[in-house]
């Protein structure tokens, strides 16, 4: 058995694999895509076997490119969360997958919170109750769909489909199983009261395992397809935020990894769960430790919404975001906002100002603006968001070193904002796959390779740049973060004046 170690990142529109040398270099990267299906509103679906599919041409395509079949040691996985297919005895998908942002089991979760309360499920998956997620799915499924529900041998999701797939045994590791919403993460075991209101046994769902655990050696018939030879190790991997902070190095208690994609998501590893932020939590892939989530879900999204709809419009030339980052790289036009603030929440505001009827607002806008001063007022807005999130986290915990990854990282612009913002200097790893990093590393622990997930880290340590805040900036910032917390609170009681008066205030 080699030492080359592949992470596979399961998403929920690709799946990517990373192939890495026995001391650490990536050496391949794959990608293949597959499509959701949204028929009607609320749902949203995918075919769980694309992601064996994309498993497959990718692992092949990188242990091809680099020669290595037969000194592959080990697999694991980075992976989404939350969504659902139903098996037979075979693993055959007996529906579509329910994908994680699914909405329509809102009357499910109805019930679960009359009969449990607003913090069971909360206390125990370390989520919040969802109108989605396995848990709701299988009890929709149940009501719904009375025949699959009754031919269905195990409800799975990704990361136990495609252990099923590669190894015969169906293994979800811990991140996952919580996010789920099927077990009490805190004692690594499933919950009796949720399987009692899905109307399943625990026989019906995967093994549940703590990440980097050896699942076992790869069947004769998966090595056939992904074209590998000799013996090589499954090992349990991660929720996909969880491997990112592992790629990134995220490894001491109080460090935080700020990702940046559509949705923009904080999360800080610390040593024990915290249930009084409200923040997701989850035990994480590095021993001992755990991860504590927020999320912004329309973080990235404002500013290419301002791009493609407001500075793009019809009959207006598109600006690029290399040509964006020119302009806004000036400083007489950083000096210039003359207040403008904008609050980046398209689809409500989560935390801290926790308000479903917010909106995403301008404020102070004038004639003297023009789409540069539009477009530097949502960096600011997003980094200001992000700043007032880190204070959310308890006592030590977000407090440490700060990372930073995924799109946002290219803007030299929005990285330095977000430096002087928080106030801390932020690094930056050079590769966006972290998520497929982690999952090499997982992958090392399990086969043997690594001792630890920290020796893992220091063998495939990813360069990085760090962006330090400036002094001045940072100043400024501190002020203007005060008023955009006094704006954003104001903001809540005007958009709940108007829900009141649509008759629909009960969404507060």
């Amino acid at each position: 058995m080699g030492g080359y170690l592949i992470g596979v990142d399961i998403g929920t529109t690709g799946t990517k694999s990373m192939l890495f040398s026995p001391d650490g270099e990536a050496l391949c990267h794959a990608y293949a895509s597959y499509p959701l299906y949204t028929p009607e509103n609320s749902v949203c679906e995918q075919d769980a076997r694309d992601w064996w599919r994309a498993t497959v041409e990718t692992v092949r395509k990188v242990v091809s490119d680099a020669g290595c079949a037969d000194d592959v040691a080990g697999i694991s996985l980075s992976l989404q969360g939350g969504t659902l297919v139903p098996v037979d005895e075979k693993f055959e998908p007996l529906r579509p997958a329910i994908v994680w942002s699914d909405s329509r089991c809102s009357s499910q979760a109805a019930r679960f919170r009359e009969r449990f309360g607003d913090r069971y499920m909360y206390e125990k998956s370390g989520w919040n109750l969802s109108g989605g997620l396995n848990a709701m799915q299988i009890a929709w499924i149940r009501e719904n769909e009375p025949d699959v529900f009754k031919r269905t041998r195990m409800f799975l999701s990704v990361p136990d489909y495609i252990s099923a797939r590669l190894t015969g045994r169906a293994v979800v590791d811990i991140s996952d199983v919580g996010i789920n919403q099927l077990a009490d993460i805190r004692t690594g075991r499933y919950d009796k009261n949720i399987l009692d209101f899905a109307g399943i046994e625990e026989s019906q769902l995967a093994e549940i395992a703590p990440s980097c655990q050896p699942i076992g050696e790869l069947t004769r018939e998966a090595m056939s397809e992904l074209g590998l030879r000799g013996k090589v190790v499954l090992s349990a991997g991660a929720h996909d935020q969880y491997a990112a902070l592992l790629g990134a190095g995220v490894t001491g208690a109080g460090d935080v990894l700020i990702g940046t994609g559509t949705a923009w998501v904080v999360t800080a590893l610390t040593e024990r769960p915290d249930f009084n932020t409200g923040f997701a939590q989850s035990v994480s892939a590095t021993k001992g430790r755990w991860g504590s989530l927020v999320s912004l879900s329309t973080g990235g999204v404002c500013l290419d919404w301002m791009l493609s709809n407001v500075a793009g419009g019809e009959g207006s030339e598109k600006i690029s975001y290399a040509a964006l980052n020119e302009k806004l790289n000036n400083e007489r036009l950083q000096g210039r906002d003359g207040g403008l603030m904008f609050f980046p929440y398209f689809s409500g505001a989560s935390y801290p100002v926790k308000d479903a009827n917010s909106k995403a607002s301008f404020i102070g806008l004038d004639l003297s603006h023009d789409r540069y001063d539009m477009a530097l007022a949502i960096m600011r807005g997003v980094a200001s968001h992000t700043a007032w999130t880190l204070e959310g986290f308890q006592g030590e915990y977000g407090r440490g070193k700060v990372k930073m990854s995924g799109g946002a990282t290219k803007s030299p612009v929005w990285t330095q904002i977000v430096a002087d913002t928080v106030n801390r200097p932020v690094s930056i790893p050079a590769t966006p796959d972290l998520t497929c990093v982690g999952a090499a590393i997982m992958a090392g622990v399990g086969a043997g390779i690594f001792a630890s997930t920290g020796e893992g880290y220091e063998a495939v340590a990813v360069s990085e740049r760090t962006i330090e805040p400036d002094a001045k900036k940072a100043s400024m910032y501190s002020e203007a973060l005060e008023v955009y917390k006094a704006r954003a609170k104001a903001l809540k009681d005007v958009y709940n004046c108007q829900a009141m008066l649509r008759g629909d205030a009960a969404r507060t």
